[in-house]
């Protein structure tokens, strides 16, 4: 009898994702993060969803900003594309995902969140790690090879 070994392979991310509900246009709420937090944001090249089930690739605008002396990097992904069409259907309208690359250990995600949620725009802003669903780690995925292609990190 023949001993078959079976061997389960998980794609493990760096990434946070923190789901935001804004109904701002995202350089108008990238305008907002960088003027009331503190932050950077600078437009990168889009990120191109192929997963879709139209025939024409979507793209979603991408926004990022690195703090190297705290060794942090946040992305900010329009969950709708140019053509209307949503990376994530759930939660249900869902605007942006904010991808934090950061030390767990030394960043606090609830003063984040509290200082997301203290924008008089922001409806909501919640961490979204498990609420994604099955389609998360496929675009996780999708994303880091998109940073490897794109941004040339």
């Amino acid at each position: 009898m023949v001993k078959k070994t079976l061997f389960r392979l998980e794609f493990e991310t760096e990434f946070r994702v923190v789901g935001v509900f804004c109904p701002e246009k995202d350089y108008r709420f990238c305008w907002l993060l960088n003027n009331k937090l503190d932050f950077n944001f600078r437009r990168a090249p889009d990120f191109m969803d192929i997963t879709g089930k139209s025939e024409n690739a979507d793209l979603h605008s991408v926004y990022l900003y690195e703090r190297e002396s705290l060794q942090r990097t946040y992305f900010l992904v329009n969950n709708r594309s140019s053509e209307g069409r949503r990376l994530f259907g759930n939660p249900a309208g869902l605007d942006f995902l904010l991808l934090v690359k950061a030390d767990d250990s030394r960043f606090d995600y609830n003063q984040l969140l509290k200082k997301i949620r203290a924008l008089p725009q922001v409806t909501a802003a919640y961490m979204l790690d498990d609420a994604l669903g099955k389609n998360k780690d496929a675009f996780l995925y999708d994303f880091e090879v998109y940073l490897s292609q794109e941004l040339k990190m």
